[in-house]
């Protein structure tokens, strides 16, 4: 990474040059920089942050139907986040931006953007990171979006996003970061072979006297997941009926889950991806309300 002062004294500089077509330059700003896409003098997109970087040394990314575009990668300053990926593909009007994808704290030398036998472009939703406390080790309940290129953007696959339940509770959502020497983020995570089989294992933890990670953070990573493959109603079933009576933090973990979705990026499509007056996803955006952090409090970390 870099300092604020190496960033700051970054000079402007060209990421992308298609010539005619158009250009995308990082341009020294404040304490950061700016990206921007220009044609012809005009200024068609941009973004600002502290540093940018072309993503893989500007090799074509795959975004599907054979198409593909070049990655700008754009971090925020500090020591776990953010990043995010910006996506830029020529097409017949010229140079254009189709997508920003939000990597959350995940290294983009160490993502994956496609897994296997799935769509070109899959990633985590970074709003559910740092899942049980603000720090580096918190959990990260990383419910998935795939992606599908229109031809003019890349999109949520609203469609794709359907995904059966027993998909959900199995590598559906899978993280993004997969560090060489390390195995595949699919074998990586728990599954379960069906809802009963889940409750079964969950209550069979030991919720009051945790030796590791909290039971209800795999409540909570199992529910989102449930919630983005388009069954909400399902995970909210397997929510209270995996949770102890007595236990707290059920209430909170709805909270939570709620207000993440409704400040996501992508709450359109997970809200598309359900049935009409799904539970968990009616709520309103507020990004510094009490409930963006409702489980903080329960001192699981």
């Amino acid at each position: 990474m870099f300092s604020s002062h190496e960033a700051l004294a970054q000079p402007r500089r060209t990421l992308l040059d298609a010539g005619a077509a158009g250009r995308v330059a990082a341009v020294p700003q404040g304490m950061g920089e700016e990206l921007r896409l220009t044609r012809n003098g005009r200024t068609l997109w941009k973004a600002r942050t502290q540093r940018f970087t072309p993503f893989r040394d500007g090799a074509p990314v795959p975004i599907g139907d054979d198409a593909t575009a070049i990655g700008i990668i754009g971090w925020t300053g500090g020591a776990y986040c953010c990043w995010t990926l910006h996506l830029f593909r020529q097409g017949s009007a010229g140079l254009a931006h189709i997508a920003s994808l939000p990597l959350g704290k995940r290294d983009p030398d160490e993502i994956r953007l496609a897994p296997p036998d799935g769509p070109a472009i899959q990633i985590a939703d970074a709003g559910f990171d740092f899942w049980e406390a603000p720090i580096s080790r918190a959990a990260d309940l990383h419910p998935t979006i795939p992606f599908r290129w229109s031809g003019r953007a890349l999109e949520p696959d609203i469609a794709a996003m359907r995904r059966p339940v027993a998909a959900a509770l199995g590598t559906a959502c899978i993280e993004m970061a997969a560090p060489e020497g390390f195995p595949p983020p699919e074998q990586r995570v728990t599954t379960y072979a069906d809802p009963d089989t889940a409750i079964a294992a969950l209550r069979a933890q030991d919720w009051r006297s945790p030796g590791g990670r909290h039971p209800g953070v795999e409540a909570a990573r199992l529910a989102t997941c449930m919630i983005y493959a388009g069954h909400a109603a399902e995970a909210q079933r397997l929510q209270r009926a995996a949770w102890p009576a007595g236990v707290p933090g059920l209430a909170e973990t709805e909270r939570q889950i709620a207000a993440r979705i409704a400040c996501s990026p992508f709450a359109a499509a997970v809200r598309a991806a359900n049935a009409p007056g799904a539970p968990l996803l009616g709520g309103r955006c507020q990004p510094q309300g009490p409930d963006q952090v409702a489980v903080f409090s329960l001192g699981w970390r």
